[in-house]
């Protein structure tokens, strides 16, 4: 019997592998599908939820982050995204905000869809995706953080990929990186 769970054990293993992986740099942007809630649509003043693919990656330089439904968590990748903002031309990169409801905490999840929907208003342009069971922190194998920061070349190359806050010296450098590949494209 200790046979055939050795062997059950490294089939689950070697399975779960194909289905969840963390982005690697020089490497594709691994797959993430959303369909529960997923991608927030404004069409004129009414909001709608769609599916959201990662494989839907605009052809520019994408930056993605993945955090928890919290105030601190969204604070985490804040400052680099703020100097992206503040050092480059808007249409020459393009950012999606994947927000993990499951790390809402409890009777929290109806204020973070309304705070997303105003950031949608005021930000039209991105892409604000709303990950109602915690999809990416598996697929991407987020761990405990439950937070990612992916830079994602005009190719679809990852180019960085971080658990965890940049101090200002890593936002300057990335920054710089973001700026040298959107003149690239």
């Amino acid at each position: 019997m200790t046979k055939h769970f050795l062997i059950f054990v490294t089939l689950f293993f070697t399975a779960s592998l194909g289905y969840a992986q963390s982005p690697f740099l020089d490497g594709p942007l691994p797959s993430l599908m959303i369909e529960e809630r997923g991608e927030i649509v404004l069409e004129g003043d009414d909001f709608s939820f769609r599916p959201w693919n990662s494989e839907q990656a605009p052809s520019k330089v994408h930056i993605l982050q993945y955090f928890g439904a919290t105030q601190s968590d969204s604070e985490l990748f804040k400052p680099f995204i703020d100097a992206l903002q503040e050092s480059l031309t808007p249409g020459t990169y393009h950012v999606t905000t994947i927000i993990n409801l499951d790390a809402a905490m409890w009777g929290t999840t109806g204020f973070v869809v309304s705070e997303v929907k105003t950031n949608k208003r005021n930000f039209p342009e991105a892409t604000i995706v709303l990950d109602e069971d915690g999809v990416g922190v598996k697929q991407w194998q987020l761990g405990k953080v439950g937070a990612g920061l992916v830079i994602v070349d005009g190719l679809g190359v990852v180019r960085h990929f971080s658990t965890e806050a940049m101090n200002g010296q890593q936002v300057e450098q990335y920054v710089a990186l973001v700026q040298g590949f959107t003149q690239q494209n």
